[in-house]
């Protein structure tokens, strides 16, 4: 790695590393990073591990918690933050090596334009698994280059007990111990995936064991909505490299594809794992964050086959992204909005909302009997409340009876409210509008 490089990437991770700063302190994240919060203060507490949900993130759950054990609750996402960013920023150096070990040209732009895609950027320093999954599979794509197959099964054992689903790189990673032009005799490359799958499969059993000894096979167990892919695929773009950037995306691989296309081991090896990774979030594509442990293939293909200004204007369309997005549906009003503020600048101004709104949701003046349809409020408020600071107030709605939801349910009670945005409105709705909740980031107000 020449000294310039060398700087220039230590430079790139502390500027990034900056830029998440405001981030840590907003609170934990989306709701879901809100429910890994309750499952660390459980396991601080000495509830022991009770998932956030099905089937499980242990790794990154298990971690929050010894956090839990040593931090205080009311502050604990700077702590669980600043862990996921340490990883990110591992990520960031992990990759940078990749780069330079396949001699890709402008690695550091490659870098910007991976770390700077919206899903990975708003993720890099929140409570989620997101960049846990991505670092640890980094880490045993790096190792597998270095002939070191049994670290390399060690941390996709890892990036597994973070994600389940991680385990499908199983199978183009063991096409790249096969096809690894570097290994010719039969023999080192059976050795060397018996001792990948051998070490994967052992860490990976043992990151899922305190589950499998609570719950036996149903904690594998897990049912997925029907989604609209024409809608989905839309949003896919928006938090990816945003609308503009993946027309240019599109436009520009078509203008490269014929010139520049030099096919051997490594661009298939990559073209299967995308192909792979694709598949599988098409069996259940929930969220466009699930497409996040594939991304550092698609730059790897990207930066072998695309040209530098090519290279150079989508980076620059990527990161305007996270500032200014254009041609932006919303999923909650259902309309196109041809200029709006950024992905990154819209999750940070929701996470600091979320909090701020859980906090005004508890402590709302509610009569006795009363039941909150609190939407994806709720793992904020369930959290809120667990902290030592809120035990008095969790006590009072305890004993008149108050108590939060998720979603509609049948209720026979006369108290019922409804934070907006926890229900669609519809014909024919239940909703008393009269008692809707606006807390402080609605639009609307009471």
């Amino acid at each position: 790695m020449k000294k310039k490089s060398f700087v220039s990437l230590y430079i790139f991770i502390f500027v990034y590393g900056l830029f998440h700063v405001p981030f840590i302190i907003a609170g934990f994240g989306e709701p879901d990073a809100w429910r890994n919060g309750s499952v660390a203060l459980n396991w601080g507490v000495g509830k022991g591990y009770l998932p956030a949900r099905f089937p499980g993130f242990p790794v990154v759950e298990l971690s929050y918690g010894v956090l839990a054990c040593i931090f205080p609750a009311e502050k604990l996402w700077l702590y669980t933050n600043s862990l996921t960013l340490l990883l990110s920023l591992i990520g960031i150096y992990v990759f940078y090596k990749i780069l330079i070990y396949h001699n890709i040209s402008n690695p550091i732009t490659i870098s910007l334009l991976l770390f700077f895609t919206p899903i990975l950027f708003v993720n890099a320093s929140s409570s989620m698994d997101y960049l846990w999954t991505i670092c640890f599979v980094l880490l045993c794509y790096w190792f597998l280059l270095n002939q070191k197959p049994i670290w390399g099964g060690i941390f996709l054992g890892l990036a597994i007990g973070c994600r389940l689903t991680t385990g499908i790189f199983i199978f183009p990673f063991i096409l790249f111990i096969i096809c690894n032009p570097i290994i010719e005799s039969p023999k080192v490359f059976i050795r060397n995936s018996v001792k990948f799958i051998g070490s994967a499969g052992l860490i990976s059993v043992f990151c899922y064991m305190p589950l499998f000894i609570k719950y036996q096979t149903d904690f594998l167990t897990t049912l997925y909505p029907p989604r609209d892919f024409l809608r989905s695929g839309y949003y896919i773009l928006q938090y990816l490299f945003g609308v503009p950037g993946s027309f240019a995306l599109i436009f520009f691989l078509i203008k490269w594809w014929r010139q520049k296309l030099d096919w051997n081991w490594e661009l298939s090896f990559w073209s299967f794992t995308l192909f792979c990774y694709l598949c599988l979030f098409l069996i259940k594509p929930e969220k466009v964050e699930y497409l996040a442990p594939m991304m550092p293939f698609l730059l790897l293909l990207i930066g072998r086959i695309m040209g530098k200004k090519c290279l150079y204007w989508l980076t620059f369309l990527v990161i305007i992204n996270n500032i200014v997005s254009f041609g932006i549906i919303k999923s909650e009003e259902q309309e196109l909005r041809w200029i709006d503020r950024g992905i990154a600048w819209q999750k940070l101004n929701a996470y600091k909302n979320y909090s701020i709104d859980a906090r005004f949701l508890i402590n709302y003046p509610y009569p006795p009997d009363s039941t909150i349809v609190a939407g994806w409020h709720l793992p904020g408020i369930e959290y809120i409340m667990d902290t030592p600071s809120f035990y008095s107030r969790k006590k009072y709605l305890k004993d008149n009876r108050i108590k939060f939801f998720y979603e509609q349910e049948n209720f026979f009670k006369n108290n019922v409210y409804y934070v907006f945005g926890s229900f669609k409105e519809k014909q024919n709705s239940p909703v008393d509008y009269n008692r809707i909740i606006y807390p402080p980031s609605s639009q609307k107000k009471e």
